[in-house]
């Protein structure tokens, strides 16, 4: 009689169906859905129901465009990542795609280049000399004769294809910058500049907190589409010189400065030289030698609104000193480029650094070799208010950091690190514990790896900010994958977090809030395509889950992998969020140590309103023999199941919906 009962409770607790009753031609979404009630039309948040909590100023039109549709997610990520891979040398490319996902779409070029503006001015004998005295014309007063013939002497030590190189870059500039004056036009008349800019500069890298309350109306009379203009041109610019160059010889000596409005401009040898970074620089070409650079390609203040790098060749050295505030590709209401072409190289900085954007466009991207990024805050791919893009095109590489990068996208920004082969790490620090988070002190709230976050603010005075999107995008290779919370395709309140590795046998290690997860009103996303990888994560909210509104997609397509997973993963649904788990093929390993996993969702609190909100938690294996844990008896090959939600004396058997499928 004991048996019976117990048989008879197990199957009220977890209704159980061999999966061969179904054909295989069978949608298995479509599957597993209609045993909970629901279809892939009905699957989707209510944006009533949403509105009786969140705030969404500064929503960009591609959050609810995937927020809402959890079947395009897929299909939206597969494309955003071959884009940028496909596209990883192009400054161009990468930024009129980062500007068109964060609803600020420019394509310049689409119908006619303004390099053919621009091209024509460098058929003279002396193409270097005639673009600073153009510049320096147009931003202060005209140069002297006596001025001008000393330019003419020490520009005319410069091989003449270069002189046109550089030329090329600052008459695209002036061309460009009444494009980045529009942009500031509105806000010149109730606010200064350089205090507004000191404020968002102290907003991203001081330890006390800043007061936001000018950051917000300004940021509406900014005009993005404006700001984003000249950075296209200039990207431009930048790839017809990076291509340039890569084919030319300088065997001579020389060496180039001279000191404009904007900044100083250097053109250099192949000899080794160092630049001090004391002083604001506007462009710098040096064609070889292992170099050291204190600081370059970053905004120091607002005359210096241009300031671009490239290096031809060399074993480099980027090193910022200790608290230094923007570099090696940092755009601080303006426009920081770097591109290195060659070399083995060391990049170190501290904040905003490493293709960094805050309300502006910064870019570093490097052609080859075996390098190394270490930052601190902001950076590797980091846009606030604005687009950080870091691209690295091959080698192994190493990518260490604390906070706010590796493609991280803050309010009306994007962040994206792209790197297109090579075995890579990826650590985002949780040993020192210098951001401690407040769901665990023991770990740093990291923000790395894929992640799109906003300002949450109705706990305070209501003026929340939806969150921007974070991109990192890896192609080819063994990488390593380590953080502590909020990383790995992860999203926070109105905001996109995306990670996709195209191929190798990853590692991924993470604490909360990791591996294609997310809270309050995200959209976290993790897509693996192939290699057989494992997935570690101690805690809480990951591989696979959405808490509070949040939708968390994991899509991992092919290879045997092992996966570890706490509580709320593996298609965990928690206080009316969305966890989706999809591993489409493979021989797979679940280990798993709480009762929210494996398909189930979880309402939380009752007597609310969320009583009658939908809260979904959805695994689905779709091939290979897997191994699952034995205390788990309900989960296994070739099975259909559905869980109750976790609270099971006060059940919500039509609102906490929890499924598993495996299936052939």
């Amino acid at each position: 009689m004991k048996i019976v009962m117990s048989i008879v409770f197990l199957l009220l607790l977890f209704n159980i169906a061999s999966a061969q009753e179904y054909p295989e031609t069978y949608d298995p979404f479509e599957v597993a859905l209609e045993a909970v009630g629901l279809s892939k039309e009905t699957l989707r948040f209510d944006y009533g129901d949403m509105s009786n909590y969140g705030g969404d100023k500064f929503a960009l039109p591609l959050f609810y465009t995937l927020h809402s549709s959890p079947f395009k997610v897929e299909l939206y990520s597969r494309l955003f990542r071959d884009n940028l891979l496909k596209n990883c040398a192009s400054a161009l490319a990468l930024t009129a795609f980062s500007s068109q996902r964060i609803n600020k779409g420019i394509r310049r070029g689409l119908i006619s280049s303004p390099l053919d503006r621009v091209k024509p001015l460098l058929e003279s004998e002396t193409p270097l000399h005639d673009a600073i005295v153009k510049f320096e014309a147009f931003y202060t007063i005209p140069m002297d004769q006596d001025r001008r013939n000393e330019l003419k002497e020490e520009a005319a030590q410069v091989p003449l294809e270069l002189q046109k190189m550089a030329a090329l870059i600052i008459f695209t500039a002036i061309d460009s910058s009444k494009h980045h004056y529009h942009a500031f036009e509105e806000v010149r008349e109730d606010y200064d500049l350089r205090d507004m800019r000191e404020k968002f500069v102290t907003f991203i890298a001081s330890e006390t907190d800043v007061s936001d309350i000018d950051m917000e109306p300004f940021l509406e009379e900014v005009d993005f589409r404006y700001l984003y203009t000249p950075a296209q041109d200039l990207a431009m610019a930048l790839d017809f010189v990076s291509e340039s160059l890569t084919v030319m010889n300088f065997n001579q000596e020389f060496e180039f400065e001279w000191q404009t409005s904007a900044g100083k401009v250097l053109i250099n040898d192949n000899r080794k030289h160092e630049y001090s970074g004391e002083e604001a620089y506007f462009l710098i070409i040096d064609v070889g030698g292992d170099d050291v650079y204190r600081n370059a390609a970053s905004n120091i203040d607002f005359r210096n609104w241009i300031s671009i790098l490239i290096d031809v060749e060399g074993n480099d050295t980027y090193k910022s000193e200790k608290e230094s505030v923007g570099s090696f590709g940092a755009g601080i209401f303006g426009y920081g480029f770097l591109v290195d072409l060659m070399g083995d190289d060391i990049y170190s900085g501290q904040y905003i650094t490493q293709g960094a954007g805050l309300c502006g466009v910064g870019m570093l991207i490097d052609y080859g070799g075996r390098d190394s990024y270490d930052a601190y805050v902001c950076g590797q791919g980091s846009g606030v208010f604005g687009q950080g893009i870091l691209s690295d095109l091959s080698g192994d590489d190493r990518y260490h950091m604390f906070q706010l990068g590796q493609g991280f996208g803050f309010s009306i920004g994007i962040g994206i690190l792209v790197d297109s082969t090579g075995n890579d790490e990826y650590i985002a620090n949780d040993s020192i514990i210098d951001f401690p988070a407040s769901q665990s002190k023991e770990h740093n709230s990291n923000l790395c790896q894929g992640v799109g976050f906003g300002k949450r603010a109705d706990f305070i005075d209501g003026h929340s900010w939806a969150g921007g999107i974070g991109m990192l995008v890896d192609g080819s290779g063994d990488d390593f994958y380590s953080a502590g919370l909020f990383a790995q395709g992860c999203a926070y309140w109105y905001a996109i977090g995306l990670l996709s590795d195209v191929a190798g046998d990853d590692i991924y290690d993470g604490v909360w809030y990791v591996q294609g997860s997310g809270a309050h009103f995200g959209l976290g996303i993790l897509l693996e395509s192939g290699g057989n990888d494992r997935y570690t994560a101690e805690m809480n909210m990951a591989i696979g889950a959405g808490h509070d509104f949040t939708l968390g997609m994991f899509i991992e397509e092919s290879g045997n992998d092992i996966y570890n997973a706490p509580n709320l993963s593996l298609g965990g649904g928690n206080a009316n969020g969305i966890g989706i788990f999809w591993d489409k093929s493979g021989d797979d390993s679940y280990y798993v140590t709480a009762a929210t996993t494996l398909g189930r969702a979880n309402v939380a609190s009752r007597g609310s309103l969320r009583d009658y909100i939908m809260c979904l938690g959805l695994f689905l294996d779709t091939g290979g023999n897997d191994l699952y844990p034995e205390e788990y008896d309900f989960a296994r090959n070739n099975t259909l199941w559905t869980q109750p939600g976790t609270n099971t004396e006060e059940p919500l058997p039509k609102i906490e919906l929890g499924v598993g499928y495996d299936t052939e």
